[in-house]
């Protein structure tokens, strides 16, 4: 993907392999905005590919949609992402960043922070995630919160001598969703779910460990110590789970899978301004978590999202989008950048008011 992906933006702007094996492309002119596109290359596994009717990476265009794993989530956004950038490409004045990333579907905004540690600081990142073709302006955060039951080794004959770690575990989860979890009255009711479960135990021996992963969506007003919180008293070890992850360009690198929560307010001018330049469609948030963990949780840079396809269809067998959804993400995507970078599209003074205003609010907080 990243290769492809250079391959095209070579032809009509500056493009750099970035860190852990990012995609990072530029066009910069003159005076004006700083604008950041963004998505990810990675996808889920295909998963059993005789659940699909079509092949999970057949790419096949049938029924008026595209099919495959990554066609909704989201490579077909980054497509019409790029095929408006070509088309503006002369047009632009101010900055234009496009920037995709690996790793997003493992640990959200971990790569695009790298990216952001190098590149200006935007005044807008539009995340291409899938949205059908609404406005995404936040949604809960994730923790995958470790929980570690202990007992005692014996022989799998003679059980009466150990202690086995699968069964307390067994006993102890259900307790664990028994916590009532806080309500966010703009991004919902937290979940928590087991997503996986295993023992180091290998033959004919009672586990003396068994762990599990839960992945837990949380509210805005979550922390990691709150979140362990709820899993105090239980017979149970809690910790936030933590990856090694290495990129395919080899890097090796490290995840807290904490991701904070964020909400855009629509009424930000930068929010405001991308609202306009896309249509102004419907607003929404997501069920699932983005990259904008980092660009606006903690860097609290204007992020919202617009994409192509369902998120319901997002991981599942036969996954796809509707080839004139694509078309019309391309327009919308166009319209934006014409109205935000491409002058006597727009009047400059809301521009630069939006940027007075982005300014002053970061000297706020600082202060």
């Amino acid at each position: 993907m990243a290769e492809r992906l250079i391959q095209v933006l070579k032809g009509f702007c500056e493009v750099e392999r970035g860190p852990l094996g990012s995609v990072v492309a530029r066009i910069s002119r003159g005076e004006g905005p700083t604008v950041m596109v963004e998505g990810h290359l990675d996808t889920v596994p295909g998963g059993e590919s005789g659940g699909w009717t079509r092949g999970p990476f057949s790419g096949e265009i049938a029924d008026g949609r595209l099919w495959g794993r990554g066609a909704a989530d989201m490579k077909g956004a980054i497509a019409a992402q790029v095929a408006a950038a070509a088309t503006l490409s002369q047009e632009i004045e101010g900055t234009l960043l496009l920037v995709y990333v690996p790793h997003e579907e493992t640990a959200e905004g971990v790569v695009l922070a790298r990216v952001l540690d190098q590149v200006e600081r935007p005044d807008l990142v539009v995340l291409s995630e899938p949205t059908d073709l609404r406005l995404g302006i936040g949604h809960r955060g994730r923790a995958v919160i470790r929980l570690e039951a202990h007992g005692r080794a014996s022989h799998a004959a003679m059980p009466h001598l150990g202690d086995n770690a699968i069964v307390r575990m067994v006993e102890t989860l259900p307790l664990t969703f028994d916590a009532l979890f806080p309500d966010d009255p703009l991004l919902g009711e937290e979940t928590a779910t087991p997503v996986a479960i295993g023992t180091p135990s290998d033959g004919p021996v009672v586990p003396d460990r068994c762990w599990v992963l839960i992945d837990r969506r949380i509210s805005r007003d979550e922390t990691p110590a709150s979140v362990l919180a709820a899993y105090e008293g239980l017979e149970v070890e809690a910790k936030i789970e933590r990856l090694e992850l290495v990129a395919y360009t080899g890097e090796k690198f490290g995840a807290e899978c904490f991701f904070p929560a964020w909400w855009m307010n629509p009424e930000q001018p930068w929010a405001r301004r991308a609202w306009e330049g896309l249509g102004s469609p419907p607003m929404r948030v997501w069920r699932f978590s983005t990259d904008g963990v980092e660009s606006c949780a903690r860097r609290g840079i204007p992020t919202v999202g617009y994409g192509p396809g369902d998120e319901s269809l997002a991981h599942q067998t036969d996954e796809h989008v509707p080839v004139a959804d694509l078309e019309r993400a391309a327009n919308a995507y166009r319209r934006l950048l014409r109205s935000l970078l491409v002058p006597g599209s727009q009047e400059r003074k809301p521009l630069q008011a939006a940027r007075r205003e982005e300014r002053r609010g970061r000297s706020r907080h600082r202060r």
